[in-house]
């Protein structure tokens, strides 16, 4: 059997929440609008374009969610250049590893093609993946399964020779949809996130060694 490893991004490549958060505080700081730590956390692994639908009709905002996602975007480019963007503890070993090892590896996340283009270059973790995969590129993001199941495409192989790694309950929910079998990731950063959907939950990477990974797949065969 072939084995696939797919990475989350924001919290599971790159500890980026508090920059997701900090950059749309300021965005809707000027609608008038102060979110809690606690709505964020509800909003982590979303689809971009199914946030602003939510924050329209959670806080009756005018303009409609495209709109308001691309003043987002914008203000969102105009200031990431200057934050710094922190890998995950433990990531870039177990990415070494897992090269070293002959998986796949490919990269699918809720977040534009742009924004990803900048995280991986901060952080040089591009060369590990195959595939990067955004919501721009599939009907609908995260917690539907699109993303994951267009990097099956892309290999043309079935989704259950896939693990998918995911720090929040909309991404887990994603792979499960997707057939695919899923490690839950708990980052404090990304809140207090159901993952009992997770076939298995780790809180730090030197917790999987290839042999945890490799038990998943005889759970599709």
């Amino acid at each position: 059997m072939q084995k696939h490893v797919i990475f989350d991004m924001d919290g599971v490549l790159v500890d980026s929440e508090p920059i997701h958060m900090q950059i749309l505080g300021e965005v809707l700081n000027k609608m008038g609008v102060t979110l809690t730590r606690e709505y964020h956390f509800s909003l982590v692994g979303m689809g971009a374009l199914m946030i602003w639908d939510k924050l329209k009709k959670d806080f009756s905002l005018e303009g409609n969610p495209a709109d308001l996602l691309d003043a987002h975007k914008a203000h969102f480019f105009r200031v990431i250049g200057d934050r710094e963007i922190p890998l995950t503890d433990g990531i870039t070993d177990l990415l070494s590893r897992l090269k070293d090892a002959g998986y796949n590896l490919s990269l699918g996340s809720s977040s534009p093609v742009k924004l990803i283009d900048i995280f991986m270059e901060k952080v040089s973790l591009r060369k590990y993946f195959d595939y990067m995969v955004s919501s721009e590129h599939v009907a609908n993001g995260k917690p539907f399964p699109d993303i994951f199941l267009k990097i099956s495409e892309l290999y043309t192989i079935s989704p259950d020779n896939f693990v998918v790694i995911e720090d929040s309950r909309n991404g887990v929910k994603a792979a499960k949809a997707a057939g695919m079998q899923c490690i839950g990731y708990r980052n404090a950063n990304s809140g207090n996130q159901d993952l009992s959907a997770a076939d298995l939950i780790i809180s730090d990477f030197g917790e999987l060694p290839t042999e945890k990974i490799d038990m998943l797949y005889c759970l599709n065969e």
